[in-house]
């Protein structure tokens, strides 16, 4: 009989190490590199902008909803045009054999037939004037001066050949032909080409839906009583006028106050109807703070000083679950303007499939124009015509907003140049020619 037993132990059954998951957390693609001052190149920044967004999706478009978007199909003509052969000139529509006898004289008198007739008889002719159809089986149109009229019959003076005076069905466009491609913007006129040509609905992408919100305890809207220390609110309607110029349908939201909470239900209420939002705010470095915090808990932010003046420091979003763009402008009118062609031009133009480059022209400076080292100068400037010659001059005024009305150009002084003189020339945007 055993004195004692040993209790068994189980072997001790190490569990095999599990890494833990992290949690990737969401940033936006890496941005530009900057260059020795620390700075993004106005190009640089304006590339990255345009990665980020994409073009809204196409759908078919009646044409007058269609005006102002751009297409995203190639049109081609669904009619000849014109659809039936007309009369050049007021005359006889005729069979042309019927004017020659056998023996290559002209032949007797034609009878005239009303001109509801579905078919010309043969010798026969319909009384026409200029641009009336002409009846199945007229292959020519006898001027009135080739005939004359005796008793309902046309006697010949001279003989017409096959299609002379006669405007045929597709002579001006055929069935098929190219209208307009893929990428042009419809106006007015392509309108009316399409109306004509038998087309009525057409692909494009719609306007881009931009929501310009103004936030700043200190702003008041137009109309409104302006208490001691408070401005009007300039910004969100010259921006938002901005914006439409360009092709956007654009909706206005004012947020009087630097409450991050207030901000942030704007923004997030806003969402739902936007492609892109564009923040303005008046200028305080509590109104840059406020919206950029909320940015920053709404989504991915992109803030960045760009080598440009007016202008530098510059911020973008991807905003919400849907990532929608945001970019927010300066507080200062003229910078916030320059801000808006400079980059929000662009995506608005990207985001409805056009080209994104601002039509630049070179004009002559008749003043010097003085710029920095290293940076993009964009100055506000008057753009005359002499001829074929485009002159082109600063504006200088101590109201910000009335050197921005005067203005119909901003001069474009490369980051290489420090100055233009009298003479130059320079590269300018021009502002009225959307």
């Amino acid at each position: 009989m055993a004195w004692f037993t040993r209790n068994k132990q189980e072997p001790v059954v190490v569990p095999e190490p599990v890494e833990a998951e992290i949690e990737e957390v969401p940033r936006l693609p890496a941005p530009p590199a900057l260059d020795a001052a620390g700075m993004r190149s106005v190009a640089d920044h304006t590339r990255y902008l345009l990665s980020l967004v994409e073009p809204l999706r196409p759908f078919g478009m009646s044409l007058l909803d269609a005006w102002n978007q751009v297409l995203c199909e190639d049109i081609d003509s669904m009619i000849n045009v014109p659809p039936s052969s007309t009369a050049k000139v007021d005359g006889y529509a005729v069979r042309a054999l019927d004017l020659l006898d056998g023996e290559d004289q002209l032949a007797e008198p034609l009878q005239i037939v009303d001109a509801s007739v579905e078919r010309l008889p043969e010798g026969s002719a319909v009384v026409v004037a200029s641009g009336d159809v002409l009846p199945r089986g007229a292959n020519a149109v006898l001027p009135s001066a080739f005939g004359t009229v005796d008793d309902g019959r046309v006697r010949l003076v001279e003989k017409v050949s096959v299609g002379e005076h006669v405007r045929a069905a597709g002579d001006h466009l055929r069935v098929g032909a190219r209208l307009l491609s893929e990428g042009d913007r419809l106006g007015d006129r392509s309108i009316g080409l399409l109306a004509g040509s038998g087309i009525d609905k057409v692909m494009v992408r719609p306007r881009p839906r931009v929501v310009v919100i103004s936030s700043g305890e200190h702003l008041v809207d137009p109309g409104s009583q302006i208490g001691h220390g408070e401005v009007a609110d300039s910004n969100s309607f010259m921006i938002a006028a901005a914006a439409e110029a360009v092709g956007a349908t654009v909706f206005r939201v004012a947020v009087h106050t630097n409450d991050p909470a207030s901000i942030r239900q704007v923004i997030t209420d806003q969402l739902i109807r936007a492609d892109l939002v564009i923040s303005t705010t008046g200028g305080r470095r509590e109104d840059y703070e406020a919206v950029v915090s909320v940015m920053a808990d709404l989504g991915l932010v992109d803030e960045a000083n760009v080598a440009m003046s007016p202008g530098r420091m510059q911020t973008f979003g991807l905003i919400g679950d849907d990532q929608v763009p945001m970019l927010m402008l300066p507080g200062n009118p003229v910078s916030a303007y320059v801000s808006f062609h400079a980059f929000a031009r662009p995506l608005i133009l990207k985001l409805m499939g056009s080209a994104t480059q601002h039509p630049a022209v070179r004009a002559i400076a008749t003043q010097p124009v003085r710029s920095m080292l290293g940076q993009l100068h964009l100055l506000r400037g008057t753009v005359t015509s002499e001829g074929s010659v485009r002159h082109v001059a600063p504006v200088s005024m101590p109201h910000a907003l009335g050197e921005l009305a005067a203005a119909n150009a901003l001069i474009v002084v490369d980051e290489s140049v420090e100055q233009v003189g009298p003479g130059e020339a320079v590269k300018v945007w021009l502002l009225d020619e959307e």
